[in-house]
């Protein structure tokens, strides 16, 4: 059954962490997406799970079939940005000991495979934050020491910070940050959505190794809900 104008949802997904079947389940078969829906997405689409690669693809394929998706850069995204503008072993091994081995693997890079162009540059153009009128969609958060958060906050800081993220409303015009980066139990998260900072990230890439953690989960903005899909990528992490 399609919706009509009046059912426009609005969802917003955080850290996909390479699993791509998890996903592609949350998306199709629990949230039933359409192309009327508006869908944000907040970073770290590869490395530690299984299908980076796949991730990025079905984020393509959202696009190129009308889909509106508007998607942010994670930590993980600007390391793999650095190491391919520096190919340095530095960068390599920052990378790798973050999750960066999954992605090798995903893409076959160690048997000649390569990142195709259309990824590289889609992740070579994330934005570090989207401003809405009611939103600051943002990776880790905001820095709410300086007068002007949206304006001065580094992308350091916005790809990176777990400290310093109280919300002070009146400094980014009465709007709410929405943020992942950090994994927070299920409680933690149905917890912040009434607050002016909400947090997302379950830390899906741990499967079902860490009770209430472990799960992919999608906010619906405008019913304030939360859908939660269980990791069905679980059986390939290590």
């Amino acid at each position: 059954m399609k919706q009509s104008d009046t059912m426009k949802r609005t969802f917003v997904i955080p850290d996909i962490h390479g699993c791509c079947r998890t996903f592609r389940q949350l998306l199709f078969n629990k949230l039933e997406i359409e192309k009327t829906d508006k869908l944000y997405l907040l970073g770290d689409y590869i490395d530690r799970g299984p299908d980076s690669k796949g991730v990025i693809d079905t984020i393509l394929e959202l696009q190129r079939d009308g889909y509106d998706v508007q998607a942010i850069k994670g930590n993980h995204e600007q390391m793999l940005i650095e190491f391919i503008a520096s190919n340095s072993d530095e960068d390599l091994m920052d990378w790798l000991e973050n999750g960066g081995d999954a992605t090798l693997q995903s893409y076959d890079l160690e048997n000649g495979g390569c990142i195709p162009r259309e990824h590289i540059h889609f992740i070579k153009a994330l934005p570090a934050f989207i401003a809405t009128e009611t939103h600051i969609f943002v990776h880790a958060g905001l820095d709410f020491d300086l007068d002007e958060p949206i304006a001065d906050t580094s992308q350091e800081f916005m790809l990176w910070s777990r400290e310093n993220l109280d919300v002070v409303s009146e400094k980014i015009g009465g709007r709410k940050v929405i943020a992942g980066h950090t994994p927070r139990y299920l409680d933690e998260l149905e917890e912040s959505l009434d607050s002016d900072f909400i947090q997302l990230d379950n830390g899906c890439f741990l499967g079902d190794r860490f009770y209430g953690r472990g799960n992919l989960v999608a906010l619906e903005l405008n019913s304030n809900r939360l859908y939660v899909q269980e990791n069905i990528d679980r059986v390939l992490l290590t």
